[in-house]
């Protein structure tokens, strides 16, 4: 299976060197690695010039930035720009980080997945953060979320969803599209990869006020908006995530922002949402 790999790198020079090198130790090399160089104004160049020219399947480009970092539009915008520099017919498409590192089996192991049961469209390990000397499970999400920094998709899957949106919680649409449109996506916990910096470590507190936001473009309505603020607030254990979720989401719908998705998808989301709530409520397996 051909298999297309984008990172989008603002800023990684510690952590670059070490991700870059599991890439090359894989027992399955991608097809085609893309570099992305999205504005860095450290050391990051350097260590990208560096494998891009060993390496005759890893190339890099250079994409105009704000030198800021932020989650979301920025990191899904240079995905999408190196995307459109690739002429390989893919299999399999990936948007990786590039503060991680992958077992040397990462790419094999996928493919095994893909290949037994082809209603998969999106696949990855789970990430570990060091904590005391321990490599222990980064818990911020349900298990089932495949997260941001390992996002592997089927072509088929990746078309129908329409690609990755460019705004605050793309990982999240995709998936709750590729549901939508019947596809499985799958975690496979013994595939451990390590996550050299923390999720969200830089970034600020508006990612809340937009997470707000994606609510209402979701389609979550008020019910759902609810819980999803009150399970941020648990996390966070901060006053003010619900008051700033609560302005992203009424700014969103004062200000009549496009939806993310269709009333029947909005529809879908909504369901499978409650569904969710109710199995959690009740611990249904």
């Amino acid at each position: 299976m051909k298999i297309l790999i984008i990172i989008p790198i603002f800023n990684e020079e510690n952590q670059l060197d070490k991700c870059l090198q599991s890439f090359v130790n894989q027992t399955t090399k991608p097809s085609s690695l893309i570099l992305v160089n999205d504005g860095s104004t450290d050391n990051s160049k350097k260590i990208i010039n560096k494998y891009s020219r060993k390496f005759s399947w890893i190339t890099d480009y250079n994409k105009s930035s704000n030198g800021i970092a932020e989650a979301g539009k920025k990191i899904i915008k240079a995905f999408n720009f190196g995307k459109s520099k690739s002429k390989l017919k893919y299999d399999l498409i990936g948007k990786f980080d590039g503060d991680i590192i992958l077992p040397k089996n990462y790419f094999e192991k996928m493919i095994q997945h893909f290949k037994k049961d082809e209603k998969i469209g999106i696949c990855s390990g789970v990430l570990f953060v060091k904590k005391n000397d321990q490599w222990l499970y980064e818990d911020l999400h349900d298990k089932k979320h495949i997260r941001g920094a390992l996002k592997l998709y089927s072509k088929n899957c990746f078309q129908d969803i329409g690609g990755l949106i460019e705004n605050l919680g793309w990982d999240t649409v995709d998936e709750l599209l590729a549901k939508y449109f019947k596809y499985k996506t799958k975690v496979d916990e013994n595939i451990i990869v390590k996550h050299l910096r923390r999720t969200s470590k830089r970034y600020n507190q508006k990612i809340i006020y937009k997470q707000g936001e994606l609510m209402y473009k979701l389609r979550y309505g008020i019910f759902i908006s609810l819980i999803a603020t009150m399970k941020l607030f648990w996390k966070n254990k901060k006053i003010n995530t619900i008051t700033a979720c609560a302005l992203g989401y009424f700014n969103a719908y004062k200000k009549k922002k496009s939806y993310f998705v269709s009333k029947e998808q909005g529809s879908f989301i909504r369901s499978f949402r409650i569904k969710n709530i109710i199995k959690k409520i009740f611990l249904i397996s």
